[in-house]
């Protein structure tokens, strides 16, 4: 399996889309900033600035991540090559998931790196409480975003449909983040707090916890919406896609 995601990853970064759709997104937020800090010098500005711009991030980056990942793997039937020389099924599937998990990561860090590096250069103030604002609400924007990949490469490994599990992708992106406000307006759901439980609830609340001192109950949340919402994913792909006919 580790030659599988070495040979992936090594696919993807000699993609040229994949880097230059990276880069033009990355200096737009970088640049972004730069030019809030024109306006508005203060400190908590330039770290709403960052913040407020990983929602675009997450939508750039997942969309790219997953068509280098798995439209293009699907498009060539690679992974069927991968089935027919002895890998099996469910190691394809956690591999891909490896695949989105480190190249998003990469992303993500370089982001941050960057962000926090011109946030000095431009003299502003990077201490204790927006470090953690910032580098927490990164975190938080990454482990979403590969959720959402994987509940979009479950239907694709169902459907076999790739413009299908795109639209899905897509509808994650933008609707779970709003979902908030949906369900806040039938009273009976706001009051049981049902938006708390689901996977993008359970990490913006482990996210509130840690801002708020409490690391131990934002670990325990983040690792019980992987355990649930991953271990899911996991099952239920595995169990469709290793009685989906392959035809070799």
């Amino acid at each position: 399996m580790r030659k599988l995601i070495l040979a992936d990853i090594n696919r993807i970064l000699r993609k040229k889309t994949v880097i230059l759709l990276y880069l033009i997104i990355l200096l737009y937020i970088l640049i972004n900033m730069g030019v809030k800090h024109i306006l508005y010098p203060e400190s908590e500005v330039g770290i709403s600035e960052l913040i407020g711009k990983l929602n675009i991030f997450s939508i750039v980056t997942s969309i790219v991540v997953f068509f280098a990942v798995y439209a293009d793997d699907f498009k060539s039937a690679c992974y069927v090559i991968a089935i027919g020389r002895g890998i099996s099924r469910t190691k394809v599937i956690v591999a891909k998931l490896l695949d989105v998990t480190i190249v998003l990561g990469v992303m993500y860090a370089i982001l941050v790196l960057l962000g926090s590096l011109e946030f000095l250069a431009l003299g502003m103030v990077f201490d204790h409480t927006l470090a953690g604002v910032w580098f927490g609400s990164a975190f938080i924007s990454f482990y979403k975003t590969v959720g959402y990949i994987a509940l979009a490469s479950m239907v694709l490994y169902i459907t076999n449909n790739i413009p299908l599990s795109l639209i899905s992708l897509v509808t994650l992106l933008v609707m779970v983040p709003n979902s908030t406000l949906l369900l806040a307006l039938n009273e009976t759901i706001r009051k049981s707090h049902i938006d708390r439980l689901h996977y993008a609830g359970l990490a913006d609340n482990a996210l509130t916890d840690f801002l708020f001192g409490s690391a131990g109950m934002a670990v325990l949340k983040l690792v019980l919406g992987f355990a649930i919402y991953f271990g899911g994913v996991l099952l239920v792909t595995t169990a469709l896609f290793e009685k989906k006919e392959i035809d070799f």
